[in-house]
């Protein structure tokens, strides 16, 4: 005969966790998964991408009803835990303003960064001379 308080012993959890010491900062948290940074020169956006692999990641720019956007998605299975992690997010972005054949990606410590640079001015375009009479 099993003794019921091996029984016991095996299914509860032989850890516990203590609330009140645990503190994780980070501005993209899940509820707001992102945070933007403008420049004199760029804007780039920083997304939580926490357990999505970088291979398992997809950016698309895809226009929309004459909207431009730029699609954020992605899904990798945990190898330990045989859960899914996904994404999928989108941004509006202004053309006019962006230089969309420029912009850039990169991940780090479970972050996307897309780095978009703004379209630079053409001084000569911007410049109107009026003739006085």
């Amino acid at each position: 005969m099993i003794d019921p308080n091996f029984i016991d012993l095996i299914l509860e959890n032989p850890f516990d966790w203590d609330k009140k010491s645990y503190c994780f900062n980070r501005d993209e948290k899940d509820m707001h998964p992102y945070s933007i940074i403008n420049e004199k020169t760029r804007s780039i956006i920083i997304h939580n991408i926490l357990g999505i692999d970088k291979k398992d990641l997809k950016l698309t720019l895809l226009k929309e009803n004459g909207n431009t956007y730029i699609l954020i998605e992605g899904k990798t299975i945990d190898e330990i835990t045989k859960k899914e992690y996904s994404i999928s997010s989108r941004f509006a972005i202004d053309e006019t303003q962006l230089e969309l054949s420029e912009i850039q990606s990169l991940t780090r410590n479970g972050l996307l960064y897309i780095i978009m640079p703004f379209k630079k001015e053409n001084k000569e375009k911007s410049r109107i001379n009026i003739k006085i009479d």
